[in-house]
């Protein structure tokens, strides 16, 4: 073998060994992240309203769904700011206005359309409150935070009555407490049941405990958190395949650490009830038994019980 042959052969074996030791790191970083918690569990918590006043809604809803809601006892839609959908709210039932944005993108309305929609809707009593943003990612454009912050005090001044609210995961939350952008109240969506779109036999529902906790160290009072029920699955997405529906016992399951830690919450959210081609699919419209768990009637008797 002459120096050469020697070179490339130590040179094929370093290279060998960097590779293999890339895919390990690569390999433990996604097995990681699919890992349960362990860590503390968050302590209980004490309820935020009187029996029967929690507000409840269903995302990602249309006109033909109201009566369908309304039985299961949901009393709020999401509607876009548009007069005609307004409008078609029934009664009994009010309005969650989206007119926010996703982590980083651009909000539903700029601002001169955001001012006219306060100054429409503000004192409209079918409007519950103002879906100012989902998901906000302050690490990756902490700007975010002002424009919450912006949006949530012309609401305070011009909508009497009526919330400001966001939604978070698991990205930094200090930002973004109600103290600091004026919100009031915030969504916490840990899906417990994770790892694969089939389902599997037991779901992390150590992961509420996890974000209730990182909400807890940001300084989010308990009594302005709103939970995020998962009550989808992407066994039938074009896009994610992270998440199954989960089965009945696992939903109860889920529900049940939510009692724990956010009982009676002034807002209870269901995602989704709509289908969504990337995220959702299948969803609570489907979940009514037979190819589905039947989370309907769990939803039904929750949302009725007084």
């Amino acid at each position: 073998m002459d120096v050469q042959d020697a070179r490339f052969k130590i040179a094929a074996t370093a290279a060998a060994v960097v590779l293999a030791a890339g895919f390990l790191l690569l390999l433990q970083d996604r097995t990681s992240a699919q890992r349960p918690y362990r860590g503390p569990a968050a302590t209980p918590g004490t309820p935020a309203t009187e029996p029967g006043k929690t507000r409840r809604i269903a995302l990602n809803t249309g006109p033909s769904d109201y009566p369908r809601l309304r039985a299961l006892g949901y009393d709020l839609v999401d509607v876009k700011a548009d007069p005609a959908l307004v409008a078609g709210v029934p009664a009994g039932m009010q309005a969650l206005l989206w007119v926010g944005n996703f982590t980083c993108g651009e909000f539903e309305l700029g601002w001169d359309a955001f001012e006219r929609a306060v100054q429409r809707f503000g004192r409209d009593p079918k409007v519950y409150g103002w879906y100012l943003s989902d998901e906000p990612n302050t690490g990756d454009c902490p700007e975010v935070a002002g424009e919450i912050r912006r949006r949530a005090r012309h609401i305070e001044r011009n909508a009497p009555g009526q919330v400001s609210f966001i939604s978070l995961t698991d990205w930094p939350m200090r930002a973004l407490t109600p103290r600091r952008v004026g919100v009031d109240l915030v969504g916490l969506d840990p899906y417990p049941c994770k790892g694969s779109p089939e389902t599997r036999e037991h779901c992390d529902i150590g992961a509420i405990d996890r974000m209730v906790r990182m909400a807890d160290a940001a300084g989010i009072p308990r009594a302005k958190v709103a939970p995020v029920l998962q009550t989808f699955g992407q066994s039938c997405t074009k896009g994610d395949k992270q998440y199954w529906m989960p089965t009945r016992a696992q939903f109860r399951a889920i529900l049940a650490r939510w009692d724990r830690l956010a009982p009676r919450p002034p807002l209870e959210i269901s995602y989704s009830w709509g289908r969504q081609e990337e995220w959702a699919c299948p969803t609570l419209a489907d979940a009514s038994g037979g190819a589905h768990p039947d989370l309907q009637s769990l939803m039904r008797a929750r949302n009725t019980a007084r």
